[in-house]
Protein backbone atom coordinates (compact mmCIF):
# COMPACT_ATOMS: atom_id res chain seq x y z
CA UNK A 1 0.00 0.00 0.00
CA UNK A 2 1.30 3.16 -0.57
CA UNK A 3 1.22 6.36 1.98
CA UNK A 4 1.42 9.30 0.63
CA UNK A 5 2.01 12.26 3.40
CA UNK A 6 1.12 15.32 2.02
CA UNK A 7 2.60 18.77 3.57
CA UNK A 8 -0.30 21.37 4.63
CA UNK A 9 -0.14 24.94 6.03
CA UNK A 10 1.71 23.47 9.05
CA UNK A 11 -1.27 23.44 10.94
CA UNK A 12 -2.64 20.40 8.85
CA UNK A 13 -1.52 18.24 5.99
CA UNK A 14 -3.11 15.46 4.57
CA UNK A 15 -2.53 11.49 4.81
CA UNK A 16 -3.56 9.43 1.86
CA UNK A 17 -3.48 5.79 1.19
CA UNK A 18 -3.40 3.69 -1.94
CA UNK A 19 -4.25 -0.11 -1.25
CA UNK A 20 -3.36 -2.23 -3.58
CA UNK A 21 -6.75 -2.59 -5.53
CA UNK A 22 -6.10 1.17 -6.29
CA UNK A 23 -8.83 2.34 -4.00
CA UNK A 24 -8.13 5.81 -1.92
CA UNK A 25 -8.98 6.84 1.51
CA UNK A 26 -7.66 10.29 2.58
CA UNK A 27 -8.27 12.49 5.52
CA UNK A 28 -6.62 15.58 6.95
CA UNK A 29 -3.52 15.27 9.34
CA UNK A 30 -2.48 17.37 12.09
CA UNK A 31 0.90 18.99 11.24
CA UNK A 32 3.71 19.19 14.37
CA UNK A 33 6.94 20.18 14.54
CA UNK A 34 8.41 16.50 13.82
CA UNK A 35 7.03 13.92 11.96
CA UNK A 36 3.30 13.87 12.09
CA UNK A 37 1.77 11.32 14.71
CA UNK A 38 0.62 9.32 11.68
CA UNK A 39 3.91 9.04 10.05
CA UNK A 40 5.29 7.79 13.38
CA UNK A 41 2.86 5.31 13.55
CA UNK A 42 3.53 4.07 9.95
CA UNK A 43 7.65 3.70 11.24
CA UNK A 44 6.34 1.96 14.07
CA UNK A 45 3.65 -0.48 12.68
CA UNK A 46 6.20 -0.93 9.49
CA UNK A 47 9.38 -1.62 12.06
CA UNK A 48 7.73 -3.89 14.20
CA UNK A 49 5.58 -5.99 12.03
CA UNK A 50 2.21 -4.43 13.30
CA UNK A 51 -0.51 -5.95 11.47
CA UNK A 52 -3.45 -5.41 13.11
CA UNK A 53 -3.47 -1.35 13.99
CA UNK A 54 -4.21 1.33 11.83
CA UNK A 55 -2.04 0.99 8.57
CA UNK A 56 -3.08 -2.89 9.22
CA UNK A 57 -6.22 -2.07 8.76
CA UNK A 58 -6.24 0.55 5.94
CA UNK A 59 -4.19 -1.90 3.75
CA UNK A 60 -7.07 -4.52 4.53
CA UNK A 61 -9.25 -2.20 2.97
CA UNK A 62 -10.82 -0.05 5.63
CA UNK A 63 -11.53 4.06 5.05
CA UNK A 64 -9.92 6.40 7.28
CA UNK A 65 -12.38 8.09 9.60
CA UNK A 66 -12.61 8.94 12.94
CA UNK A 67 -13.75 5.46 13.52
CA UNK A 68 -12.27 3.26 10.65
CA UNK A 69 -15.26 2.08 8.55
CA UNK A 70 -14.17 -1.19 7.78
CA UNK A 71 -14.31 -3.44 5.49
CA UNK A 72 -14.92 -7.61 6.31
CA UNK A 73 -11.44 -8.40 5.89
CA UNK A 74 -10.15 -4.92 8.17
CA UNK A 75 -12.76 -6.08 10.29
CA UNK A 76 -11.31 -9.69 10.98
CA UNK A 77 -7.10 -8.45 11.16
CA UNK A 78 -8.23 -5.54 13.26
CA UNK A 79 -6.64 -5.87 17.15
CA UNK A 80 -7.97 -3.68 19.57
CA UNK A 81 -4.76 -4.42 21.70
CA UNK A 82 -2.56 -3.92 19.09
CA UNK A 83 -3.91 -0.42 18.68
CA UNK A 84 -3.83 1.05 22.25
CA UNK A 85 -0.19 -0.58 22.70
CA UNK A 86 0.59 1.36 19.09
CA UNK A 87 -0.50 4.37 20.42
CA UNK A 88 1.18 4.24 23.57
CA UNK A 89 4.32 3.37 21.75
CA UNK A 90 3.74 6.81 19.65
CA UNK A 91 2.95 8.86 22.10
CA UNK A 92 6.05 8.03 23.85
CA UNK A 93 8.01 8.03 20.80
CA UNK A 94 6.33 11.60 20.45
CA UNK A 95 7.38 12.82 23.96
CA UNK A 96 11.10 11.61 23.50
CA UNK A 97 11.37 13.49 20.07
CA UNK A 98 9.38 16.90 21.72
CA UNK A 99 11.83 16.83 24.83
CA UNK A 100 15.23 15.92 22.96
CA UNK A 101 15.97 13.30 24.91
CA UNK A 102 15.94 10.06 22.68
CA UNK A 103 16.77 7.28 25.18
CA UNK A 104 15.66 3.80 25.44
CA UNK A 105 15.10 3.96 29.39
CA UNK A 106 12.94 6.54 28.50
CA UNK A 107 10.76 5.23 25.60
CA UNK A 108 10.43 2.00 28.13
CA UNK A 109 9.29 4.25 31.10
CA UNK A 110 6.29 6.22 28.74
CA UNK A 111 5.46 3.35 26.85
CA UNK A 112 4.57 1.21 30.41
CA UNK A 113 2.86 4.14 31.31
CA UNK A 114 0.75 4.34 28.36
CA UNK A 115 -0.04 0.77 28.70
CA UNK A 116 -0.69 0.74 32.48
CA UNK A 117 -3.10 3.81 31.99
CA UNK A 118 -4.98 1.46 29.20
CA UNK A 119 -5.18 -1.62 30.88
CA UNK A 120 -2.60 -3.47 28.56
CA UNK A 121 0.17 -5.75 28.94
CA UNK A 122 3.72 -3.71 27.43
CA UNK A 123 4.50 -4.97 24.01
CA UNK A 124 8.05 -6.00 23.84
CA UNK A 125 10.26 -3.76 22.16
CA UNK A 126 14.29 -4.32 22.15
CA UNK A 127 16.89 -1.54 21.96
CA UNK A 128 17.60 -2.50 18.76
CA UNK A 129 14.36 -2.11 17.20
CA UNK A 130 14.18 1.22 19.40
CA UNK A 131 17.33 2.19 17.32
CA UNK A 132 15.38 1.20 14.27
CA UNK A 133 12.70 3.31 14.70
CA UNK A 134 14.35 6.45 15.93
CA UNK A 135 16.73 6.25 13.06
CA UNK A 136 14.00 6.21 10.56
CA UNK A 137 11.99 8.98 12.65
CA UNK A 138 14.52 11.04 12.29
CA UNK A 139 15.10 10.78 8.93
CA UNK A 140 11.81 11.30 7.77
CA UNK A 141 11.42 14.17 10.05
CA UNK A 142 14.37 15.72 8.24
CA UNK A 143 12.77 14.77 4.94
CA UNK A 144 9.19 16.49 6.00
CA UNK A 145 10.76 19.25 7.26
CA UNK A 146 12.50 19.82 3.98
CA UNK A 147 9.14 20.04 2.18
CA UNK A 148 7.08 23.26 0.98
CA UNK A 149 3.08 23.32 1.03
CA UNK A 150 1.36 20.89 -1.16
CA UNK A 151 4.43 18.66 -1.70
CA UNK A 152 4.51 14.73 -0.82
CA UNK A 153 6.50 11.70 0.54
CA UNK A 154 5.14 8.42 -0.39
CA UNK A 155 6.40 5.72 1.51
CA UNK A 156 5.32 1.95 0.76
CA UNK A 157 3.34 -0.11 3.64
Amino acid sequence: MEVIFIKGDGRYGRLCCVPEDASRTETQMPEQGIAPHDMIHYVVEKTLGIGGAFYGQLKAGANISFTLEHNQLSRQIADKTQVWQTESMVEALQSLYWSQDLNFEGFCYLLAQGCEQRGLTVPAVSEHEFRQIIDEITELTRQWQALIQGQSMTLVF
